[in-house]
């Protein structure tokens, strides 16, 4: 037999359960409905972990445990602050000048990378807009400022 995660999800009184084949899945699954539901009010998404107990989520994706099982770059936080850092800087490379212009992709890059600066993923003074070329010439490792 299969295992199978059963996954219950509430929005008030009404109650949904959705089996995921793995607990990965199924913590997936939890945090793209937290990010869909969160301006809901009262919501609540649980289900049995093997290695964690029962885990009871009812927390908006930002402040949710789930965040490093849903894509960041999905998230609608940052997508709006991708927004207004390519308002704010412009709609060029600040490295070589590129622009959507020339044909070139624009990232918004992280200055001090997210993965050793968590704290600093949303702070809009440390984001460049860098081309697709520069940002992976860049790498995690580097912290240069172009601005």
């Amino acid at each position: 037999m299969e295992r199978c995660f059963s996954v219950t999800f509430r929005i008030a009184n009404r109650v949904r359960t959705k089996h995921y084949k793995t607990e990965q899945s199924a913590m997936r699954g939890i945090g793209k409905w937290l990010v869909k539901h969160q301006d809901e009010r009262d919501i609540n998404a649980s289900f049995f972990s093997e290695t964690q107990g029962h885990l009871s989520f009812d927390a908006p994706f930002e402040e949710s445990p789930l965040s490093e099982n849903v894509d960041f770059y999905k998230s609608k936080a940052w997508l709006k602050l991708r927004l207004e850092a390519l308002e704010r800087y412009g709609r060029r490379c600040v490295s070589c000048g590129a622009s959507v212009h020339t044909g070139v992709v624009l990232h918004v890059d992280h200055i001090k990378p997210r993965s050793l600066y968590p704290q600093l993923a949303l702070d809009i003074n440390n984001l460049q807009i860098l081309c697709e070329a520069c940002n992976l010439g860049k790498m995690a490792s580097m912290e240069q400022d172009w601005r």
